[in-house]
């Protein structure tokens, strides 16, 4: 009984260290200019979008660590919700991508992944005028 215990236990931590290796060698696509944007978006709905209608209010900009300054860059047509459409075009540009590169880019090789982007990112573009 005691070999099929252990042989069990190897199987199990050779698939477990399979998967680990796996996930950490999947390569990552960088953000570029035309998917910072999406990126963004996607990133700030997630964290601000408290009662998830697909916008952002003032309140749920601040709750979630962002400044007012910030929101009204953001809401370009100045009705008190920042939308999908709004954050894409804010963020869809070169520098933005170079602005947040500086925030994220924890290995320095000059390409920001999404995972470095959702890592600290985020958060801290929702408080900085860029």
């Amino acid at each position: 009984m005691r070999p099929l215990l252990v042989l069990s236990a190897a199987v199990l931590c050779t698939s477990c260290q399979t998967t680990q290796s796996d996930s950490a060698t999947e390569p990552e696509v960088p953000l570029t200019e035309k998917t910072v944007g999406i990126a963004y978006a996607d990133y700030v709905l997630e964290t601000a979008d408290r009662n998830r209608d697909g916008t952002v209010t003032i309140a749920e900009w601040t709750n979630a660590g962002g400044t007012q300054s910030t929101f009204e860059k953001v809401d370009a047509n100045r009705d008190g919700v920042v939308t999908r459409t709004e954050l894409v075009r804010i963020s869809s540009n070169t520098r933005f991508l170079d602005f947040t590169r500086g925030y994220a880019d924890f290995n320095k090789d000059q390409r920001l992944t999404p995972r470095e982007f959702r890592s600290a990112a985020g958060v801290r573009l929702l408080r900085v005028d860029f």
